[in-house]
């Protein structure tokens, strides 16, 4: 089946990257960030001091212990950093000297039970997220579907064709694998042209092509499976599903993530492997072409990315932009940046550039309306429990207002999730 959306917006800027994959730099520091992690309120399994070695488990989430978080790198835990209300902020591990990685353990592989379990137990249960409501499943909910995004129509995005051609084989068994944990259909969306798993009757592969937000989940939920009332679906980036191919056929935990290093003020451009939740300076050392402070570092897209010091859990780039005063007349990029320096709210003034941003059915001006001021009940109804975060980025950078729609959505969300 193919897609094909002329909704939406495509930002080309300079820098793309290079779609080779080179070797990242030595990564001397990696954290789990509560950010990435709406609503989970964390059991601490070490202290500060323990050693660790890569797959150990840091923490289980108070609510549902059976749900692992672990390492990404061996080492010490060199900080624990709390949030508001007994939430995390940061778990950080520094590089040591170690033993590189937690003992494999034979991985159980006959029952959709069982393929669960060693999902929970062995800390890749966290790459689902849900829709609605944008956080972890609880650890016996069942999926109305599976998302497996496959495709990124991102500014300065990698090509997952490019990323996952070494590991095709590990992403074909993890997509196997997740047909265990639904009775439902499986998507695979990709880019046209894409030929990464074969379609059957549990496994619908679909070719989605368009401008930005073509590439985005909440665009093919709502194209292929808009949520009913009660129903849930879960979203997987296609290197999770890799790696729980990977764990599966060797029983070792992978951290390993490809992103693109990229934006106009990267001197080189590309794709370079590293692990999950690197550290930025480490990743960017040397790499810019400007001073510090005239080039702002983002983990994620120009679009849906936030200034960070660790890679996000579910970010596929990390992107150096400008952030010099604006004299000439702004370009989107350069309004998005000044959204986020902007801290007074302008108004908000319905243009034609609003319409074709969100997917088609969804009324981007009232739900705005509503997320400005709150109105959790208004905001459900126009839609916003099949969105998160990263759908509503363009609207945000397009919008006269300044406002963050993420945050605010993020705000309205978890409102809603407490209640339900």
């Amino acid at each position: 089946m193919q897609v094909k959306s002329s909704r939406g917006c495509d930002i080309r800027l300079s820098g793309p990257p290079e779609q080779i994959i080179h070797a990242g730099p030595v990564v001397r520091s990696a954290a789990l960030l509560g950010a990435d992690y709406p609503g989970m309120r964390p059991r601490l399994a070490v202290a500060e001091g323990d050693q660790v070695r890569i797959g150990q488990m840091l923490l289980t989430d108070r609510k549902w212990t059976e749900i692992a978080f672990v390492s990404p790198l061996a080492g010490v835990v060199a900080a624990i950093e709390r949030g508001p209300r007994g939430t995390l902020s940061a778990l950080v591990i520094h590089q040591d000297a170690v033993d590189a990685s937690a003992d494999a353990e034979p991985v159980c592989r006959a029952t959709g039970q069982e393929v669960r379990q060693t999902l929970l137990a062995r800390g890749l249960w966290p790459a689902f997220l849900t829709r609605p409501f944008g956080r972890v499943p609880a650890p016996d909910a069942k999926p109305d579907a599976i998302f497996v995004t496959a495709t990124d129509t991102n500014p300065l995005a990698a090509d997952p064709r490019v990323v996952l051609e070494s590991q095709l084989a590990m992403f074909r068994r993890g997509v196997e694998l997740l047909t265990m944990l639904t009775d439902k259909q499986v998507y695979v969306c990709q880019s046209p042209g894409a030929d990464l798993v074969e379609r059957s009757d549990r496994v619908r592969t679909v070719s989605f092509s368009g401008p930005h937000p073509s590439g985005l989940a909440g665009t093919h939920v709502h194209r292929l499976h808009p949520l009913g009332m009660g129903e849930q679906v879960w979203t997987i980036g296609c290197q999770d599903v890799a790696a729980i191919g990977d764990l599966f056929e060797t029983g070792c935990y992978r951290p390993e993530r490809v992103i693109a290093l990229a934006g106009p003020h990267i001197g080189r451009p590309r794709l370079i492997r590293t692990v999950l939740g690197a550290n930025i300076d480490d990743l960017t050392k040397g790499e810019k072409t400007r001073a510090e402070g005239s080039a702002k570092v983002l983990s994620g897209s120009v679009l849906a990315g936030r200034d960070a010091t660790y890679l996000g859990r579910h970010h596929w780039q990390v992107s150096a932009v400008d952030s010099s005063p604006i004299v000439r007349k702004p370009s989107l990029l350069e309004r998005l940046n000044a959204r986020r320096a902007s801290r007074s709210p302008r108004p908000l003034i319905p243009t034609e550039a609003l319409e074709g941003v969100l997917p088609a059915g969804l009324l981007p001006v009232p739900l705005m309306r509503a997320l400005s001021v709150g109105d959790a009940e208004a905001a459900q109804r126009l839609g916003c429990l099949s969105l998160v975060e990263e759908d509503l980025a363009l609207l945000s950078c397009l919008c006269t207002s300044g406002a963050d729609y993420g945050a605010l959505l993020r705000d309205v969300l978890d409102e809603l999730a407490e209640a339900a």
